[in-house]
């Protein structure tokens, strides 16, 4: 393959090309200013762009494309030349859909209103769009990603489109990789029984069955039913759980929302090959969510699915959420990307981000393990603000010079060659997710904008678990065992990845300490594995509970079968650790290995990364006061300011810092002999 994913970024003929990037909508600027504006993006240090290419656009009626006839700004193939002429690496994002605050988020209209195409609600009702207040003027129907009028609709999109990329690929032509859809969530309807119950997405649903199930025999044994074939069973509406027995036929149904989602972005993706998009890697972005029905590491595992990366929008205050990103795409993702990285707001968000966020979000992203980015939006267009290049080609003094210091520092460090290599991994119980998402109501979405109480939305059946699946899995619980794991480890300073149960035992074996929350439950392949990865040596750390049933509540002991009280046992070459939450915080020093660099503040981050000759210390303040901190070692350092105040500290077991509120500061560190000492310029 001419183009070939790397943990680092993108090889084009065996020359590494590192992924920053930034969105450049080209149908949204004027032709002439084109030359200018890439100028300006050049000039900021960027070698790669990305933009979409909208359906909705280019189809401006059924059958009649608009190239740049009518409207010089819709050249794209003229677009794709002139990057070529300057230079730039180019991704390219066809849909079909693309949102980028569209009507209609890039689909045409008239495909959207065939009833052979649309999705339905659990009442049989047309399901519309759920962002008619954020993204104006008004709903639209939503497609069904079964309907087999939707893909032939965009079979057709595709046939247009698809000849103008293949001749701009590279290694001859500027495009590097190319999206398949964009944020495939129902449309932010993610939970489980808001959609889709259309007929197309019912048949697709049997077909899951019968991929699931064997026979008829099986699951009519799981389910104590008496069908008489796939096509009489019908999905569950709401959560209607009584007792134990109800438990399978709603956790399929789950099951098939995240089937569903890799099933068309994996069909786009084919799609787009049997076109001739051939020899550069084909990704997807995920709109923000960890959880079901998005399951990130299969999709990744799907053959037809190169890269996938999760988007960010995120202001300064939200540094707990880009901790917790960058840790998880670092844990759990080929190479850690952000495809649409904030940079500046649609116009209508209630928080511009200011440039001290996009500084300070920017650095911790980098902080935390992210190696591939695309800036959304470079270049302004309209309904946007708060980016560094105007639609006029133009400099933001304000905004654009962190990114051109970003990018020199990127670029004169080679920072893409330098790794974390952090020896503990928490996992989310990717079971607790499903298991919330299945005892849930009031499908509505964007519920948290109406400030419902969340009980509305929560269904709490009496099936005897002695834990609780909903508050052991929420992220945010101050008091659940995931919460004190990782705030433990943040108290002592000690680096760790974040993934989940679905990942793979040759990843996990990366790391010499695991930690895992669990209740009651706890799917049969994942207990197999983590088994697997005790008995090759690693510690698994779990807690509140001891699973002893698989999800479906059936009994599943592989893990129960070790230990039958908190404590530890030996199994094989490793160590299976039961733990409950209050002894939990006390344990975490005793089984993690001490970081190289610790601080006597707990509010600050410490990160190290390494390229095997140099070290850069990240050092993040996340609070709204300054701090001032001690830094512990062993022996004698010297660090040298990479980014902040210049300035050189040397010291013997310690050196002093004040990191001002909201700023990453990176230091490289070296061993020296010198005594206690701070040098400024």
């Amino acid at each position: 393959m001419p183009v070939v994913l790397t943990p680092e970024g993108l090889q084009v003929e065996g020359k590494l090309v590192p992924v920053y990037a930034g969105a450049v909508h080209y149908w949204r600027l004027e032709k002439a200013l084109w030359p200018k504006i890439l100028d300006q993006v050049k000039g900021l240090g960027f070698g790669m762009i990305e933009t979409y290419i909208p359906w909705s656009v280019h189809e401006t009626s059924p059958g009649h494309y608009d190239w740049g006839q009518e409207y010089e700004c819709k050249d794209v193939e003229a677009f794709m030349e002139l990057c070529e002429d300057k230079g730039l690496w180019l991704m390219v994002r066809p849909g079909p859909l693309i949102n980028a605050e569209l009507t209609h988020f890039g689909f045409p209209e008239w495909v959207l209103l065939d009833p052979a195409v649309q999705a339905r609600t659990s009442a049989g009702s047309l399901h519309l769009d759920a962002a008619s207040g954020l993204h104006p003027p008004h709903q639209f129907p939503v497609p069904s990603y079964a309907s087999e009028a939707f893909y032939q609709a965009t079979g057709t999109w595709f046939d247009a489109v698809c000849p103008i990329i293949a001749r701009h690929l590279a290694p001859d032509g500027c495009v590097v990789a190319v999206q398949s859809d964009n944020e495939t969530c129902y449309m932010f309807h993610d939970q489980p029984y808001a959609t889709d119950y259309s007929a197309s997405s019912i048949d697709l649903y049997h077909k899951f069955l019968t991929e699931r199930y064997d026979s008829l025999t099986l699951l009519n044994g799981a389910y104590h039913s008496h069908y008489t074939s796939f096509a009489e069973i019908d999905p569950p509406r709401d959560c209607t759980i009584e007792n134990r027995d109800d438990v399978r036929w709603h956790l399929d149904w789950v099951a098939y929302k995240e089937y569903q989602i890799i099933y068309s972005v994996s069909r786009f993706a084919r799609m787009l090959r049997e076109r001739g998009i051939l020899g550069v890697p084909i990704f997807h972005d995920i709109a923000y969510q960890y959880r079901t029905p998005l399951d990130v590491i299969a999709m990744e595992a799907d053959p037809h699915i190169d890269w996938v990366g999760m988007n960010q929008y995120r202001n300064k205050e939200d540094f707990a959420w880009v901790r917790r990103q960058g840790r998880y795409l670092a844990g759990s993702t080929r190479t850690p990307f952000i495809p649409e990285f904030g940079c500046g707001i649609w116009s209508h968000h209630p928080q511009t981000p200011m440039p001290d966020d996009e500084e300070f979000i920017g650095l911790t992203t980098l902080m935390y393990g992210v190696k591939a980015f695309s800036l959304y939006m470079l270049v302004e267009r309209e309904r946007w603000q708060g980016c560094p290049i105007t639609r006029h080609g133009t400099l933001r003094q304000e905004y654009a010079p962190f990114y051109q210091r970003l990018t020199a520092f990127l670029q004169d460090n080679e920072f893409w060659k330098f790794q974390r290599k952090p020896k503990v991994l928490v996992l989310f119980n990717y079971d607790l997710d499903r298991y919330n998402a299945l005892t849930s109501t009031l499908n509505y979405s964007h519920i948290d904008l109406l400030d419902l109480p969340p009980a509305l939305s929560e269904v709490d059946p009496d099936l005897g678990l002695e834990w609780s699946p909903r508050a052991e899995g929420e992220f945010g619980a101050s008091s659940n065992w995931f919460h004190t794991v990782t705030q433990s480890l943040q108290v002592h300073h000690i680096d760790y990845n974040l993934s989940d149960t679905h990942l793979d035992l040759e990843r996990l074996q990366d790391y010499p300490v695991v930690f895992l929350p669990t209740v009651d439950f706890l799917d049969r392949e994942a207990q197999t594995r983590l088994l697997d990865y005790v008995r090759g040596g690693g510690m698994l750390v779990m807690g509140p509970g001891m699973p002893d049933l698989d999800p479906a509540m059936q009994p599943c002991r592989i893990l129960a079968e070790h230990l039958t009280a908190p404590g530890a046992v030996i199994v094989g070459n490793g160590q299976l650790v039961w733990c409950d939450t209050d002894r939990l915080a006390e344990m975490i020093p005793l089984v993690t290995p001490p970081p190289a660099f610790d601080c006597d503040q707990s509010v600050i981050d410490l990160c190290l990364h390494s390229n095997g000759q140099r070290n850069l210390l990240f050092v993040a303040n996340p609070t709204a006061a300054p701090v001032n901190a001690r830094l512990i070692f062993t022996g004698t350092t010297t660090l040298n300011s990479i980014w902040g105040e210049k300035q050189t500290c040397t010291g013997k077991r310690s050196i002093p810092l004040t990191i001002p509120p909201y700023t990453v500061q990176i230091w490289e560190a070296m061993n020296d002999k010198s005594p206690l000492e701070c040098h400024r310029p």
